[in-house]
């Protein structure tokens, strides 16, 4: 069992936030559009929105196919317990709480960088590690 290297890990993040916000936001923009709000209030009920949705999406997706994400799955790097297994779903949710989150996942991006360590913040939390599937 060998963890992810850094730079997919990076990657995951990226791709992630891009997919899961990005989905939120393409949903919420029909509807706000007919509130006729102003800019600020759009952006923030959208952030909002994505941030909540993209929580339900990486959770169904976790628990659907058992430890990935649709970044992992692209870079074949899945999410299983410490001990080796399939993660449970108090590991889910926690990996979905802050992976969601943009703000906690730039935190757990910079502790890999400063640190240069195998598990980050986040993995370290759900009791979780990120291996490579490739090798």
């Amino acid at each position: 069992m060998e963890t992810a290297v850094l730079r997919k890990r990076i990657w995951i993040y990226i791709i992630n936030t891009i997919v899961y916000h990005g989905i939120g936001f393409a949903i919420a923009l029909p509807f706000l559009l007919v509130l006729k709000l102003h800019i600020v209030f759009y952006i923030l009920i959208s952030l909002g929105f994505a941030t909540v949705l993209s929580f339900v999406l990486a959770c169904l997706v976790l628990k659907i196919s058992g430890g990935y994400t649709f970044a992992s799955a692209l870079l074949k790097v899945k999410h299983v317990s410490s001990d080796g297994g399939k993660i449970n779903n108090r590991q889910i949710l926690i990996l979905a709480i802050f992976q969601s989150i943009a703000i906690f996942a730039l935190f757990d991006l910079i502790y890999f960088l400063k640190n240069q360590t195998e598990r980050g913040v986040i993995d370290r939390l759900s009791d979780s590690f990120a291996i490579d599937n490739n090798l």
